[in-house]
C-alpha cells in the first residue's frame, strides 16, 4: 500500500499579510506541487498568532485534498476501468458508454479486473488477447483494448505505472472486407425472396434494401417513426448487441445516422398493411420489425435468419445482412444519384451539417428525389 500525500507547510510575510507556503508531495512519482493561501491577516495588526490557527486549517484542508483520489500503489484494473468509464458518462454519447460498460463486464473485468495495474505487463495482455483472436475478431478485440488503453492511462497520469503497457502490444493484421461486390442479378433475386417470405424478416430486408438500413437501425425502428400521413420515417432508434447484452437505445451510430427519409412509395401501402395486421393481431405497436408473439428482432436474428434465408433461396451465402445497405447506395449511385443525396439517406457524415429548418425543409425534398428514384428502381418488385 502506497503512503500518502505528506503536506508541510509555513506561515510567511507577503508584503504585509500572513500566508501560508506549503509542499505537497506524491509518495508514488515524488513529485512535488507549490501551494500558496492567504491567512487574511495583517502583520501590523499582531495576529501571527491567528494566523498560525488558519494555517493548521489551510494544511489540513491541503492534505483532505491532495487523498482524496490518490489511488493505492496496488489499485487493480478494475478501479480504473470503472473509473474511466464513470468520466466517459459525464463526456461521451449514451450508446458508445453503454457499449463500453459491456466491453468491461462481459470481457475484460472478468479475466484482467482483479489484477493490480502495476502487474499488468504488455505481456500479461498480449496473452490475454491472443485466447481471444481465437474466437473473437481482431477489430472486435481492439475494441475491447479502447477501454483498457483508457483506464491504463487514467494510471500512467497518476503516478502508478511509468508507462502504458499497451503502447507496447503487437496486433495480427487485420483483414479487412470490403462487403460483397453489387450484383444486379442477386439484388433481384433478393427482392424476389422477400415477396415470398413472412414476417418479421419481410419488413427487415425491405428496410435493409429499399432504405439502407443498418441491422441496429432495423432492429430499433418503431411505428412512432413512421409517418403514414406524412410520408416519413424517422430514423432515431437503434438496438445494438454485444454477446447476449441487448442495448435498446433511444440514438443512432452518429448524429448524421439520425435522419428524417421519405418513404418511398411503392412501400407506403406495404407499412400500411403490416401496421394494420399487427394491430388486428393485438401486438405492442412498438417496434416495426417484429416477432409474431411481439418481441423485436434481435440483431443476431435478423443476421442469422438471413444467412439461412439465402441458403434455402440458392442466393450467394457470400452475402449479409450489412450488404443490403451496400446494395441500396450502389442502386441510387448507378441510378446517377448525387453523392450527397446517397450520404444523406444512408446516414453518412458529409460537412454541410443542418443548421436551420430551412436547411431541413431542403433535406426532405432532396430525400423525395432519392425516394422517387428508389421507387423507379424497385418498384415494380415492390408492387407485383
Amino acid at each position: 500500500m502506497a503512503s500518502k500525500n505528506t503536506v508541510s507547510g509555513t506561515l510567511v510575510d507577503d508584503k504585509g499579510t500572513w500566508t501560508v507556503r506549503g509542499r505537497v508531495t506524491n509518495p508514488i512519482t515524488g513529485k512535488v506541487r507549490n501551494k500558496s493561501k492567504s491567512t487574511g491577516y495583517k502583520v501590523k495588526d499582531n495576529t501571527k498568532r491567528k494566523a498560525l490557527q488558519v494555517m493548521a486549517e489551510i494544511l489540513a484542508e491541503w492534505e483532505k485534498e491532495a487523498n482524496r483520489v490518490l489511488p493505492n500503489h496496488d489499485t487493480t484494473l478494475r478501479y480504473y476501468v470503472e473509473g474511466w468509464l464513470h468520466n466517459m458518462e459525464v463526456t461521451g454519447r449514451r450508446n458508445t458508454v453503454a457499449t463500453y460498460w459491456s466491453y468491461a463486464q462481459i470481457h475484460i473485468l472478468p479475466a484482467l479486473g482483479d489484477i493490480p495495474v502495476q502487474d499488468l505487463t504488455w505481456r500479461v495482455l498480449q496473452s490475454y488477447y491472443e485466447g481471444l483472436f481465437k474466437t473473437h475478431k481482431v477489430a472486435s478485440v481492439k475494441k475491447y483494448n479502447v477501454v483498457v488503453n483508457g483506464a491504463l492511462e487514467d494510471a500512467r497520469r497518476d503516478g502508478v505505472i511509468p508507462s502504458n503497457p499497451v503502447d507496447l502490444l503487437k496486433w495480427p493484421r487485420e483483414e479487412r472486407f470490403e462487403g460483397y461486390p453489387y450484383n444486379k442479378d442477386e439484388v433481384k433475386k433478393i427482392l424476389v425472396m422477400a415477396r415470398a417470405i413472412e414476417e418479421p424478416m419481410r419488413a427487415a430486408i425491405i428496410l435493409g434494401l429499399c432504405y439502407g438500413l443498418r441491422r441496429s437501425e432495423v432492429c430499433g425502428l418503431r411505428w412512432c417513426d413512421i409517418d403514414l400521413e406524412q410520408g416519413t420515417m424517422h430514423i432515431q432508434h437503434t438496438v445494438t448487441q454485444n454477446g447476449n447484452v441487448l442495448l435498446d437505445m433511444d440514438s443512432t451510430k452518429t448524429k448524421r445516422s439520425n435522419r428524417v427519409l421519405v418513404l418511398i412509395p411503392s412501400t407506403a401501402a406495404y407499412f400500411r398493411g403490416l401496421y394494420a395486421q399487427q394491430k388486428a393481431a393485438g401486438l405492442p405497436m412498438d417496434k416495426v420489425v417484429a416477432r409474431p408473439d411481439g418481441k423485436f428482432l434481435r440483431p443476431d436474428g435478423v443476421y442469422n435468419r438471413f444467412k439461412t434465408l439465402i441458403k434455402k433461396n440458392g442466393i450467394d451465402t457470400a452475402i449479409r445482412f450489412h450488404d443490403l445497405r451496400h446494395f441500396a447506395g450502389s442502386m441510387l449511385a448507378d441510378h446517377g444519384v448525387p453523392l450527397k443525396q446517397i450520404q444523406a439517406f444512408l446516414g453518412h457524415d458529409y460537412n454541410s451539417p443542418i443548421t436551420s429548418k430551412v436547411y431541413i425543409h431542403e433535406e426532405l425534398q432532396s430525400g423525395a428525389k432519392t425516394s422517387a428514384a428508389m421507387d423507379e428502381i424497385l418498384g415494380d418488385f415492390l408492387t407485383a
